[in-house]
C-alpha cells in the first residue's frame, strides 16, 4: 500500500542530510530541482517529489544513506528500474535508485535454481543467464 502522507519537511535540515550524503558517499547525490522532478514518478499514476536523489556505488554508499535519512528523519524510498504501477518506487523521501551501479548478477545457481543478485539487476538479463540452463525468472 503506497501512502500519500506528505513529509513535513520544514522539520528536516535538507541541506545537512544533502551536504553529509555529498560528503560521505561515493555515488551521485541529487537535491536539485532537476533530479527531484526525474524521479517524482514511475510506471503508475501517482507524482510525488522526492526531497533528494541518490545513485549509490556500493552497498556502502546504501547503508549510509539509509543511517544518515534515519539520523535526519527522513523516509528512504527504494527504486530499481522504476517500473511499478502500484508507486512504489515514488515517494517524498529519499530516491536511493540502484538502477545505475548496482546491477550485478553476483550468483547463479542452476542445480539449486536459485540466483542472487544486485537490486538494480535488470530482468531481461537475469532471464537470459538463467536461459544458458534452460531456466526462467517469472513473472
Amino acid at each position: 500500500m503506497v501512502s500519500l502522507t506528505p513529509v513535513n519537511t520544514s522539520d528536516v535540515d535538507v541541506r545537512g542530510l544533502e551536504r553529509w550524503l555529498r560528503e560521505t558517499i561515493a555515488g551521485t547525490v541529487g537535491f536539485d530541482a532537476g533530479s527531484r522532478a526525474l524521479y517524482s514518478m514511475d510506471a503508475s499514476n501517482y507524482r510525488r517529489r522526492p526531497l533528494g536523489v541518490v545513485l549509490p556505488r556500493d552497498v556502502d554508499d546504501v547503508v549510509a544513506t539509509v543511517a544518515a535519512c534515519r539520523e535526519f528523519g527522513v523516509p528512504v524510498v527504494p527504486r530499481g528500474g522504476g517500473t511499478s504501477i502500484a508507486g512504489n518506487a515514488t515517494g517524498e523521501g529519499v530516491v536511493i535508485d540502484t538502477s545505475r551501479h548496482l546491477t550485478r548478477i553476483l550468483q547463479l545457481d542452476p542445480d539449486r535454481r536459485v540466483a542472487r543478485v544486485q537490486p538494480g539487476v535488470v530482468l531481461d538479463d537475469l532471464r537470459a543467464a538463467a536461459a544458458r540452463y534452460g531456466l526462467t525468472f517469472g513473472p
